[in-house]
Order: C-alpha cells, then structure tokens, then sequence
C-alpha cells in the first residue's frame, strides 16, 4: 500500500478505515475462540477481536 499523506491518513481512521497491524498472536479461551490485538498503524488505536 502506497504512503499517504497524514492528512488523508487521518481522515480515513476518523471514517473508520484504520490500517492494522497484529500485536498479540491469536490465542483461545475455550472450543473455537481467538482473540487478537490489533493496532492501527496511523493514529494508534488498538482493539481487541475475536476471530
């Protein structure tokens, strides 16, 4: 993916287009379920989901 400028960048998280990045490999809880952090490259927020 090509560099974009960081207003455009930004622009795209605050509508929701974040660009992830894994932090945390992938481990289960129970029969099934994957949890994952993730963090956006751009502007740094970071999640939790579940696979």
């Amino acid at each position: 993916m090509p560099k974009l400028p960081p207003l455009v960048g930004r622009l795209l998280c605050w509508l929701g287009f974040h660009d992830f990045r894994l932090i945390e490999k992938p481990f289960g809880f129970g029969a099934g379920t994957n949890v994952e952090k993730v963090k956006c490259r751009r502007c740094g927020v970071s999640i939790t989901r579940r696979g």
